[in-house]
């Protein structure tokens, strides 16, 4: 699920490396950043973890998965670099195969103490998008994320969902029992490493065990063409302001990304 590269571009990407993502729901790049913007984006999102309201995502009875800042691009002009960043945007679009915009960014931290592991869902119900084939997460680590501090686990293929299978359910065991026999995959990464996954990719995480806290940026890209589509089923979307259901989602605060030509 890896390939070794330096300064990635979409013109280094194999063929096989695209189709793995595609056949499989996820990728692995390692040194997606270079040490020196892992330590300007590490030291800018430590502050903003330090300085701004954050919201927690807890397990009753068993503590807390994650706290996070939203639209942390939009707080910093640093992280939005990072969100908009050429090299794994251009990545993103030669994955979808199509133009992309940004959705969202959140600045994710998995505590050391009273953390509690990621379950397995995919996020896919949580965006309010027509349209989402393409839709795609790029989590950035920016510190290493061995497996004991909680790294990402994905089960291969599972972004497939067969027809009627309730492709939109956040329990993806409830509505397709036969993945809990499914092999899972597990991917440490270093600082710097970047993972894509597919918003249908049934995915977790474990918990930190270790002392340092695994601090992360996971930016969604969707469709260049994407259109407001809430559902009123779901019990959480993303908010999304100033756009009309079924009109495009084509505003400055979902710019377009990577390259056009």
């Amino acid at each position: 699920m890896t390939e070794m590269m330096n300064n990635v571009t979409p013109q280094r990407l194999s063929s096989d490396l695209v189709e793995r993502y595609r056949s499989q729901g996820f990728v692995h790049i390692p040194r997606a950043l270079s040490s020196d913007e892992v330590r300007e984006y590490l030291a800018d999102a430590r502050e903003l973890l330090d300085l701004h309201e954050k919201a927690s995502w807890d397990e009753e009875g068993n503590g807390n998965v994650m706290d996070w800042v939203a639209f942390p691009e939009v707080k910093s002009a640093v992280m939005r670099t990072l969100a908009l960043h050429p090299g794994i945007t251009r990545i993103a679009e030669e994955l979808a195969g199509q133009p992309l915009r940004l959705f969202k960014s959140e600045l994710l931290r998995k505590r050391t103490i009273g953390a509690t592991r990621t379950p397995l869902h995919i996020d896919n119900p949580a965006f309010p998008i027509a349209g989402a084939d393409v839709t795609l997460t790029a989590w950035v680590a920016l510190v290493d994320v061995p497996a004991e501090r909680g790294c990402m686990t994905f089960i291969p293929g599972s972004h497939v969902w067969p027809e009627g299978s309730g492709a939109s359910s956040a329990e993806p065991f409830d509505a397709r029992p036969e993945l809990r026999w499914w092999p899972q995959v597990t991917i440490p990464l270093r600082a710097g490493d970047c993972t894509f996954h597919h918003s249908r990719t049934v995915h977790m995480a474990g918990t930190n065990e270790t002392n340092t806290a695994r601090i992360s940026l996971a930016t969604v890209y969707m469709d260049a063409a994407a259109t407001y589509h809430p559902t009123p089923e779901e019990t959480y979307q993303d908010e999304v302001v100033g756009i009309e259901p079924g009109r495009p989602l084509d505003t400055p605060c979902y710019p377009r990304v990577g390259v056009t030509g």
